[in-house]
């Protein structure tokens, strides 16, 4: 069986990206979790999928226009249900603060920011928390680049080119990442190359436990899944 990576945390379940979701994750025994990340107006690493908090929470605007304390008073649990309601967006020192080494960090910075300043704060905190063991920077060119430049010890997950599998393996080489993180239409030729270059292959995404099991034969090593109750009870 390949490791289980929770996308979002349990995100079927949970508000997704939020300490909940992360906690829930972790209980049920996955390896890894993933979570994103952008940088708000006033420079705070915020974990959110969308470049806008409209549809995780109850405000609205670009998260790059925002300061921390407007999104950190928004609901990002009220839309999933009252159950959740009052769950807050957590910050990138949060979720590590939470999670510290009880399973790897996907960590997948959208924009590395000027500079690639986004990326240096998350390479910073990692470094703090002697986290460099477990935790993997997942971007596309420019965070590979910017992480490669700045912290050339943190490890690499290459998202660039995933729409032409063959060209990521080449960029994931070309980069010097240590995996590569491959979509669901990935050929077994692709994966037998991302093999014999040494890289982890990363698949993103499987919700279904015979679905998954078909990607581990074909040499699939960690799989991103929403649904981590359903594969981990087979």
């Amino acid at each position: 069986m390949a490791l289980l990576c929770a996308h979002r945390g349990l995100s079927h379940a949970c508000p997704e990206n939020t300490l909940p979701a992360f906690g829930a994750a972790i209980f049920l025994g996955v390896e890894e979790i993933e979570f994103d990340l952008w940088l708000s107006r006033d420079g705070v690493p915020v974990v959110c999928h969308d470049k806008t908090v409209d549809r995780t929470t109850d405000g609205e605007g670009a998260i790059g226009e925002l300061d921390w304390g407007d999104i950190q008073a928004l609901d990002a649990g009220v839309w999933v249900g009252e159950l959740w309601k009052d769950v807050r967006v957590p910050r990138l020192e949060g979720v590590l603060d939470f999670v510290g080494d009880r399973v790897g960090l996907n960590i997948h910075i959208k924009d590395p920011g000027t500079d690639g300043v986004l990326v240096q704060m998350v390479c910073e905190e990692i470094r703090k928390r002697d986290l460099m063991g477990g935790a993997y920077i997942a971007g596309d060119a420019l965070v590979l680049e910017a992480a490669r430049s700045c912290a050339p010890n943190v490890k690499r997950c290459c998202l660039a080119g995933q729409n032409t599998p063959d060209h990521q393996v080449d960029l994931a080489v070309e980069y010097g990442c240590e995996r590569l993180q491959f979509k669901r239409d990935v050929s077994d030729e692709a994966i037998g190359r991302a093999k014999d270059a040494g890289l982890i292959c990363n698949l993103f995404w499987s919700d279904e436990f015979e679905d998954t099991q078909e990607y581990v034969g074909r040499g699939i090593d960690v799989i991103l899944t929403n649904r981590a109750n359903l594969l981990l009870v087979g």
